[in-house]
């Protein structure tokens, strides 16, 4: 785009990102150091964990890269939202049924270990394979952000991606979960109301319903306005996205993170109740605002938007609105972006503090170096995250591919740990092991991803069939020892490490 515009979205872009730090910094201001980094304080009120989960669903997936599935696929756009709407809301059932909240735990791996008799190597396997899930999160949010910021400026890719970094980590940095937790109420706000005013402003623009309807019926794409796309995608397609979505709800640690620093466990089974059925109300316009870009784009011929649909949410902010409203909806894509990025961050760094730490030194890390070591994690993981946009070719693939190839051991662990009374930990592991050597084998060799997808469309299906499989089997042909709450959480404690 011309270069006064790139500097207009730059500036205000940094403005915007100044605010964030300067709310990050007063909302934490004397509650970010020692464990109260990394949970704040763990007694949060509904309004903060609804805004934190809600701001972190409709993140990068649900918005950048929905609004391209709605420029290629019509309806199918809102797919993304459905998928993790559902499996946020059985997500708040099983946090409800197993009373989740009044277990204190403080991550994942905790609650993995409590499930599994309190097994040491369960613990250790998890938090291992967490932290690299919340990398690979990470890793999709920046590149959903370099994405279109390099279209909106002109910056090459690798220096867009280096800004997306800093733009959420430097807060994240400074003040912890409270300042993610207290900017994620504010970009929330900016996002569902920004995107609202677009889709508002849009529609007339490309003739309305009617004019969008006609487009799209005459360039052959009917399909696209079918029931979330399904005449375009075909069945298996669909059930395949909705899936890579739902399943991974159930084993990425960050939403489990809202249940652990709730008030309580009514405050938090709710809050992932309301935040679930935002979405799924949300989901729907970045599906409209891609088809109306779509339009827009079929109409003036840009043929770079046309051929690249990625480009569609920076093509609306950028050429078919004005500079004030195509900034409006830029903020509100990055606040989409940020909220979920920086929730991811902060999730990691506590999995390697919590968890990772006492593997490798057999203790915990006393109390007043918390939040240095935090800290520095911090900026360990955002490094590592941008490695991980590498894998990166678009924010839905990337989705589709990375995350649901890699997440449903973990996922189908946790859930039969928690519902199936015969899993052993050595089901467990069975489930995790093979469900890892699945999604391997799927991201680095080209023949058995071939075969994979001209079966299922994509990965997460088989990977959690033969996760379920794996630890069903395995648990069936090993020793369940009985043993109480009492004494499985005893073992989680102790697993914690005292300082010596």
């Amino acid at each position: 785009m011309e270069g006064n515009f790139g500097t207009f979205f730059l500036v205000g872009f940094a403005v915007y990102v100044v605010l964030m730090i300067i709310v990050g910094y007063i909302s934490s201001k004397g509650k970010s150091e020692g464990k109260g980094y990394l949970t704040g304080g763990g007694q949060l009120p509904f309004f903060l964990i609804f805004a934190t989960m809600g701001a972190t669903l409709i993140g990068t997936g649900s918005s950048i890269g929905a609004t391209a599935n709605g420029f290629k696929m019509g309806f199918g756009g809102a797919a993304y939202g459905l998928g993790a709407a559902l499996g946020v809301l059985t997500l708040a059932w099983i946090a409800q049924k197993t009373k989740l909240r009044e277990k204190n735990f403080v991550t994942m791996a905790e609650e993995a270990q409590f499930h599994y008799n309190g097994n040491k190597l369960v613990k250790s396997v998890m938090s291992i394979m967490m932290y690299i899930i919340e990398v690979v999160w990470l890793g999709n949010h920046v590149n959903g952000g370099a994405t279109y910021l390099s279209y909106v400026t002109g910056l090459d890719l690798v220096t867009a991606k280096a800004i997306a970094v800093l733009a959420f980590g430097v807060y994240v940095i400074i003040g912890g979960y409270l300042a993610v937790v207290w900017t994620d109420l504010i970009q929330l706000t900016i996002l569902v109301v920004g995107f609202i005013a677009i889709t508002a402003v849009c529609v007339p623009m490309a003739g309305g319903w009617a004019g969008i309807t006609e487009t799209i019926t005459a360039a052959g794409m009917e399909g696209n306005l079918t029931f979330y796309g399904v005449g375009t995608m075909g069945v298996m397609a669909l059930i395949s996205l909705i899936w890579s979505i739902f399943i991974p709800c159930w084993g990425t640690p960050t939403y489990r993170m809202r249940v652990y620093t709730a008030k309580n466990n009514k405050t938090a089974t709710n809050a992932l109740k309301t935040s679930g059925l935002l979405l799924l109300g949300f989901s729907m316009l970045p599906a409209i605002i891609g088809m109306a870009a779509f339009t827009i784009a079929t109409k003036n011929n840009a043929t770079s938007v046309l051929e690249h649909p990625d480009f569609a949410f920076t093509y609306i902010a950028t050429t078919a609105l004005g500079p004030m409203l195509g900034l409006l909806f830029m903020i509100s894509g990055l606040s989409a972006t940020m909220s979920s990025g920086d929730s991811d961050a902060i999730a990691g760094v506590t999995i390697a503090i919590q968890d990772i730490y006492p593997i490798f030194t057999g203790k915990s890390l006393p109390e007043e170096k918390v939040g240095k070591w935090s800290r520095i994690m911090t900026v360990v993981t955002l490094l590592l995250a941008f490695c991980a946009t590498l894998f990166a070719q678009d924010v839905i693939s990337y989705i589709s591919n990375v995350i649901g190839s890699i997440i449903p051991g973990v996922s189908i662990a946790m859930v039969l740990g928690a519902l199936w009374k015969r899993a052993t930990w050595q089901g467990g592991l069975a489930s995790v092991g093979v469900g890892t050597l699945f999604g391997i084998l799927y991201l680095f060799v080209p023949a058995f991803q071939n075969w994979i997808v001209g079966i299922f469309t994509g990965p997460a299906i088989p990977a959690t069939i033969i996760a379920l499989i794996a630890e069903v089997v395995v648990s069936l042909c090993t020793k369940k020892v009985e043993m109480s709450e009492e004494e499985r959480m005893a073992l989680v404690i102790e697993s914690r490490g005292a300082v010596q």
